[in-house]
C-alpha cells in the first residue's frame, strides 16, 4: 500500500473526520511509530505504527453510510455538556464510535442527517467547492412575496460581510423549498431573518442524490456511496 496523509488514515480508521483528525494532531494525541505526528506527516500503513491516545489504530476495511430523520431537540454531537440528547443514541452501539455525521442540523431543525466513516465522501460533502446540494423544506410565519424569494436566490448579505452564495427557491403548497451549496452555521434561519421572516420549522429533505423520503422520524436506514453522490 503507498503511504498516504495522516489525516486520511485517521479518517478511513474511522477517527474522525479529515478536519477533526487534524485537530487531534495539533494537540499531540497521535503517533507515528512513537514520535508525535504533525500536520503534514504521511504514513504506510503497511508499515507504520499509528496510535491515538495510546490506542493502535488499524484502517477500518469496512465503509459505512447511514441516514437518520434526526427529530428536534437533538445534538449533533456525540457529547453534550448540557446532558442533552444525541443523535448517535438512533444509531447501533457497536458504529457509534465508528461513524461521524456528515455536517450538522441545529438543535431545532429536523430531517436528513448522513453519518459514515468515508474521509473522502465527507471531504466532498462538506467542501463548498464540490457544490453539492443541500434541499430544505420551510414553513415561514407568513406569506413571502416573489421580491423576497428572488432576493433569497441572488444571495444575502448574513453577518458582517458574507454572501450567500446563488440558491434555488420555489414555493409549494405554502412552503418554500431552498436548496443551497453552502452550510454555513444557522444559513437558511438567517437568510430568512435577513429578508423579515421567521423559520417556524426547517427539515433538511436531500443532500445531493440522497433524499429524505418517508424514512419515519428517528429512524434510520443503510444507504450506499452511489446513493448519495
Amino acid at each position: 500500500m503507498t503511504v498516504e496523509r495522516l489525516q486520511k488514515f485517521l479518517s478511513n480508521a474511522g477517527i474522525a473526520s479529515r478536519r477533526g483528525s487534524e485537530l487531534f494532531i495539533e494537540r499531540g494525541e497521535v503517533r507515528i511509530n512513537g514520535n508525535i505526528a504533525k500536520l503534514g506527516d504521511k504514513v504506510d500503513p503497511d508499515k507504520d505504527q499509528v496510535t491515538y491516545k495510546g490506542k493502535l489504530i488499524r484502517p477500518e476495511k469496512n465503509f459505512y453510510y447511514i441516514a437518520l430523520n434526526k427529530p428536534k431537540a437533538y445534538i449533533t454531537s456525540r457529547f453534550d455538556p448540557e446532558k442533552r440528547r444525541s443523535v448517535y443514541s438512533f444509531l447501533p452501539k457497536e458504529l457509534q464510535s465508528k461513524v461521524w455525521t456528515v455536517g450538522r442540523l441545529d438543535f431545532y431543525t429536523e430531517g436528513l442527517l448522513l453519518f459514515t466513516n468515508d474521509g473522502d465522501l465527507t471531504e466532498q460533502l462538506a467542501h463548498p467547492k464540490y457544490e453539492h446540494a443541500k434541499e430544505y423544506e420551510v414553513a415561514l410565519n407568513q406569506d413571502i412575496t416573489d421580491a423576497d424569494l428572488q432576493k433569497l436566490r441572488e444571495g444575502v448579505v448574513i453577518g458582517e460581510d458574507y454572501t450567500t452564495a446563488p440558491a434555488e427557491a420555489r414555493m409549494r403548497s405554502g412552503k418554500v423549498y431552498m436548496t443551497i451549496h453552502e452550510g454555513k452555521k444557522r444559513q437558511i434561519r438567517r437568510m430568512f431573518e435577513k429578508v423579515g421572516y421567521k423559520v417556524k420549522n426547517l427539515k433538511r429533505i436531500r443532500i445531493n442524490k440522497l433524499e429524505l423520503g418517508d424514512l419515519p422520524l428517528g429512524k434510520i436506514k443503510y444507504v450506499t456511496k452511489e446513493d448519495i453522490i
